[in-house]
């Protein structure tokens, strides 16, 4: 019996999530992988100096971590 490699989580590749609707909020993988029908976003994918935009209602906490964009390579 051969060991089989273990399943790839669903959230594997992707640096970020973007909103469909608005195109400027932008979720890190933390705050993004629970919310349905956000577009998950590859580091190539991601754009130049984004950041998440989650937060909660009162703006008492907002995340705001950079999001991670992969260097093209020449």
């Amino acid at each position: 019996m051969s060991a089989q490699p273990a399943p790839t989580p669903p959230h594997a590749g992707i640096a970020a999530y973007r909103h469909p609707d608005l195109d400027d909020v932008l979720l890190c993988v933390e705050h993004g992988r629970r919310w349905e029908g956000l577009i998950p976003l590859t580091s190539s994918e991601v754009p130049f100096g984004g950041f998440c935009s989650w937060g909660t209602d009162d703006d008492y906490m907002v995340c705001g971590r950079a999001l991670y964009k992969e260097r093209s390579r020449r």
